[in-house]
């Protein structure tokens, strides 16, 4: 991973100076509020600017010194994730602290990768913000341990993603070796590897559940309250599904379903995905 997405030590963008100064970005006033004491609590910490919106953000951020910015992505008049490439680009960016009302996988990766330094979710206990602010001050990133360990493994699985969709790439450009590091030796009677045959083999295991519940005709509302994740989230991956089948909508995916050779999608029992 390029470090070099996350601001990770507050010594690269701190002017002079004991003081750390924050802006809360939030369209909540009484979380503001709170936030605001928590924050001024902890020593080496000070609340200097509050903005409730993307556009009033800017503006905070042109008149006053800011060297850490603890914002929500759920802005009344922009996208969050935008905002945050947007004061990533400035010449002294500002360390940036996601709050989330939920932990969504895309979206925190998405957080991370456009330059975040930290995701909380906004149940979090006031002492573990007061705990992430001293690790900061360390050089540390501001997120629990279970959030870290779930970057990881999105991360990895984003990976695996991109070197199936080459492998994938190479196949259909008619080249037949795989990478060095795909190079095994496998037993040439092995059922598993027939899956090698069938663009379905490409799809990892959420994205196999989601397009059997597909199958079944449920909605992505419908999925999403299945395996229980948002309906964002099952929106991204049908998307790699029929980007990784190579067809468009729901009905050419079916169709490579009934005519493929991977039996064990074919002839999957699907009852267990019912209501």
């Amino acid at each position: 991973m390029d470090k070099s997405h996350f601001s990770t030590h507050p010594s690269e963008r701190l002017s002079e100076g004991p003081t750390i100064r924050l802006m809360i970005v939030d369209d909540h006033e009484i979380l503001r509020h709170g936030l605001r004491e928590v924050i001024n609590s902890v020593k080496g910490f000070t609340v200097v600017a509050e903005a409730n919106s993307f556009q009033d953000t800017l503006t905070q951020i042109k008149r006053t010194a800011i060297d850490m910015v603890f914002m929500d992505l759920a802005l009344p008049d922009g996208n969050g994730i935008e905002l945050v490439h947007v004061l990533r680009q400035g010449s002294a960016p500002p360390a940036i602290i996601v709050l989330s009302a939920t932990l969504d996988d895309d979206v925190l990766l998405e957080a991370m990768l456009a330059g975040a330094s930290g995701y909380l979710t906004k149940d979090v206990p006031a002492a573990e913000i007061a705990r992430l602010l001293q690790g900061f001050q360390r050089g540390e990133l501001v997120i629990t341990s279970s959030i870290a360990s779930r970057i990881i493994n999105l991360l990895v699985e984003k990976y695996l993603m991109l070197e199936l969709s080459h492998i994938a790439s190479q196949r259909e450009t008619g080249a037949t070796t795989p990478p060095d590091h795909y190079k095994h030796d496998l037993d040439p009677i092995d059922p598993l590897q027939k899956r090698e045959a069938s663009p379905l083999s490409y799809l990892t295991p959420q994205e196999d559940r989601i397009f059997q519940l597909m199958r079944l005709g449920l909605s992505n509302k419908q999925i999403a309250s299945q395996l229980a994740i948002s309906r964002f989230t099952v929106g991204k991956h049908i998307q790699n599904i029929l980007r990784k089948l190579g067809v468009t909508n729901r009905t050419q995916a079916a169709q490579v379903a009934s005519s493929t050779t991977f039996e064990g999608v074919k002839n999957a029992d699907l009852s267990k995905f019912r209501k």
